[in-house]
């Protein structure tokens, strides 16, 4: 049976990200020190460190506890079917996003916590890849290039479209990838699975 996480540790941590948050919305991440953190959360800076190594750690956390929705409509989404829902992933991922607006464009536009953000993403495309490469008649490796290309080039354009969603519509956004991956799928469709 498994043990209930302890609840001094949950709030704590909740105090944490809460603490994180508070933070971010004044400062950059990487202005952000683990000593005015620890003031923030109303503890120590030991205390911190018996929970996590590194901010990285905690933003890592973070970013994955908020963003956790973002995933869900591309764990199991077949990127390269003909009657795939753009618009709807889109806009999914702009509502996740939008909910927290402000601290998300400090995030992607600081070096620090980028890499981050990029390790979240990595990590998505491979759940992703794992459930695509089911579907084609394609070494891995050939079929892992393509799908890097796609997963990287959509990502890459949302972001920089949300960095500034007033410079083009969405409807528009979505019709631009569409086309694109009409594309690359006509280049892989002959090594798709019936």
């Amino acid at each position: 049976m498994a043990r209930k996480p302890d609840r001094r540790i949950k709030k704590t941590k909740a105090s944490l990200h809460q603490a994180f948050y508070n933070l971010l919305k004044k400062k950059n991440y990487s202005d952000i020190t683990v000593k005015e953190l620890a003031d923030e959360a109303d503890i120590t800076r030991k205390t911190f460190y018996l929970h996590y190594n590194s901010l990285d750690d905690l933003l890592r956390e973070f970013m994955t506890e908020r963003y956790e929705r973002l995933r869900e409509p591309m764990e199991y989404a077949d990127l390269f079917s003909e009657d795939f829902d753009y618009m709807g992933l889109f806009t999914h991922l702009r509502d996740v996003l939008e909910e927290n607006h402000d601290i998300v464009k400090k995030l992607m536009n600081d070096q620090n916590s980028r890499y981050v953000m990029q390790h979240l993403m990595e990590e998505n495309e491979t759940l992703t890849f794992e459930h695509a490469k089911t579907h084609f008649n394609l070494r891995p490796e050939i079929l892992h290039i393509y799908f890097r290309y796609y997963t990287r080039g959509i990502s890459g354009t949302f972001l920089e479209w949300f960095a500034d969603p007033n410079a083009i519509p969405l409807e528009e956004f979505v019709d631009t990838v569409k086309n694109i991956n009409l594309q690359m799928r006509q280049a892989l469709v002959k090594y798709r699975i019936p």
